[in-house]
C-alpha cells in the first residue's frame, strides 16, 4: 500500500492494521445509539494524508513542498491572537501540581468551573459566560497538554489532570465548587468529583463516556478510529502543521449541525492546537485511556452523592449517558440536548445554557 523506509515503516503497518477500526454513527431514530462498520475510505484518506505529510520528507522534493506547507499552516496560526473572553472575564496563569495552568475567570458568586475536551479549549464555553457570570465565578481553565499550559512529557491520566484544577481551585482560595466538564473534560470532572466529593456540589458530565465503565466503553472503544490514531505515539507528530486540516475534517465526524462553530472559534480552536506540542500534548489524553480505566474502576466502588446532571446530544451520547452515569454516581438526572450531535455548547447553545442554569441554581436538588 505505502513505499516508506525506515521508522515510517512501522506506521504504515499502523496505518493498514487500523483502516478497519468502526466509527460511531447516528442512527436514524434519536433514541438508538447504534455502531456500525467504517468506510475505508475516511480512515484510509485520513491516514493517507498525514502520513504524506509526516514520511515521504525523506525524499528531497517531498520535503520541501511539505515544509513550505506546514511553515505556512504554523505561521497563520501564529498571526492569530488568543481569543478574549467576554469584558468581565481575565486571562490569567497559575502554577499548579508542577505545570502552568491558563484559564479566565469572571463574575460573582459561588464557583462554577467549567473544563473543555478535545478539539476545544478553555473557548469552547464563551457563549455562555455573559448569562453564567451573573450567578457564578466562573474559572474556564486550559487543560494540560494545549493551550497556553503546559505540554509535559506526562501527567495526563485523567486523575493527575483533576488534581491540576483542584490545586487551582485551592489556590484561588475556593473550598467547594460547581463544576461541568464536556468530552475529555468530563473524564477529567468525574475524576475530580470523586478524589475531591466533598469539595464538589455539583456535577454536570457532558457528552462523553468514562473509561473502564462497561457496558459502553469496550463497545465505544473499539469503534470509534479516532481512539486508536490519537494514542499512536507519533499522532501528535504527523498533525503537527495540519491543525486546521484535522480539526475542520475531524470535528463533522462527530457533529450534526453543519458547521456550528463560528469563524472565531474556528481560529481559537486551531490557534490553541497550533501551539508547539499542542497535538502531542492532547492526544496524550487518549494515549492514558488505560490507566484511566484502571482508575475508575477503582473510583466507582464508592458511587457519587452529590447531584449529577447527564447531559448528552440528542443525535450522540443522549441515549447512553444516563444509564453510563447511574453506573458510577447515585443522584442522576438526565438533559437531552435536541438537535443535537456531539458538540453540544456549539450546536444547541440555548438549550445547554438554560439546563445546565436550572441545574445549578436549582435549590431543591
Amino acid at each position: 500500500m505505502f513505499n516508506m523506509p525506515g521508522k515510517c515503516s512501522s506506521i504504515k503497518r499502523w496505518i493498514n492494521s487500523t483502516v478497519s477500526f468502526s466509527v460511531l454513527s447516528k442512527s436514524n431514530s434519536p433514541s438508538i445509539f447504534k455502531i456500525s462498520i467504517m468506510k475505508r475510505s475516511i480512515f484510509g484518506f485520513i491516514g493517507i494524508l498525514l502520513l504524506m505529510v509526516a514520511c515521504n520528507n525523506q525524499q528531497t522534493d517531498t520535503k520541501t513542498s511539505a515544509d513550505t506547507s506546514s511553515s505556512k499552516s504554523n505561521n497563520e496560526s501564529a498571526s492569530i491572537q488568543p481569543a478574549s473572553p467576554p469584558a468581565n472575564f481575565k486571562h490569567a496563569n497559575a502554577t499548579v501540581n508542577g505545570v502552568n495552568i491558563h484559564y479566565v475567570i469572571g463574575g460573582t458568586g459561588e464557583p462554577l468551573v467549567l473544563i473543555h475536551g478535545f478539539g476545544q479549549n478553555w473557548y469552547m464555553w464563551n457563549r455562555l459566560l455573559p448569562e453564567l457570570s451573573k450567578h457564578f465565578t466562573v474559572i474556564a481553565p486550559d487543560l494540560r497538554g494545549v493551550g497556553e499550559s503546559d505540554k509535559p512529557e506526562n501527567g495526563y491520566d485523567k486523575k493527575t489532570m483533576a488534581s491540576d484544577i483542584h490545586e487551582l481551585v485551592k489556590k484561588l482560595g475556593y473550598d467547594k465548587i460547581n463544576l461541568a466538564g464536556h468530552d475529555i473534560g468530563l473524564m477529567v470532572a468525574y475524576a475530580y468529583a470523586t478524589q475531591f466529593s466533598n469539595e464538589v456540589k455539583k456535577l454536570a458530565l457532558m457528552d462523553a463516556l468514562l473509561p473502564g465503565i462497561e457496558p459502553v466503553w469496550s463497545q465505544v472503544k473499539a469503534s470509534a478510529w479516532w481512539f486508536g490514531f490519537f494514542a499512536f505515539p507519533v499522532a501528535g507528530q504527523l498533525v503537527e502543521g495540519q491543525e486546521r486540516l484535522f480539526l475542520t475534517n475531524f470535528w463533522p465526524q462527530v457533529g450534526h449541525v453543519k458547521d456550528p462553530f463560528t469563524p472565531e472559534e474556528v481560529n481559537e480552536f486551531i490557534r490553541a492546537y497550533a501551539v508547539k506540542g499542542g497535538t502531542t500534548g492532547a492526544f496524550h489524553w487518549f494515549g492514558a485511556f488505560d490507566q484511566d480505566a484502571k482508575d475508575n474502576k477503582e473510583f466507582m466502588k464508592a458511587k457519587l452523592k452529590m447531584p449529577l446532571l447527564a447531559m448528552g446530544g440528542e443525535y450522540f451520547g443522549a441515549a447512553f449517558l444516563v444509564a453510563h452515569c447511574k453506573l458510577v454516581a447515585e443522584n442522576v438526572k438526565g438533559s437531552n440536548i435536541k438537535g443535537s450531535g456531539h458538540w453540544i455548547v456549539q450546536e444547541n447553545t440555548s438549550q445547554v445554557q438554560q439546563d445546565l442554569l436550572n441545574f445549578f441554581l436549582d435549590k431543591n436538588n
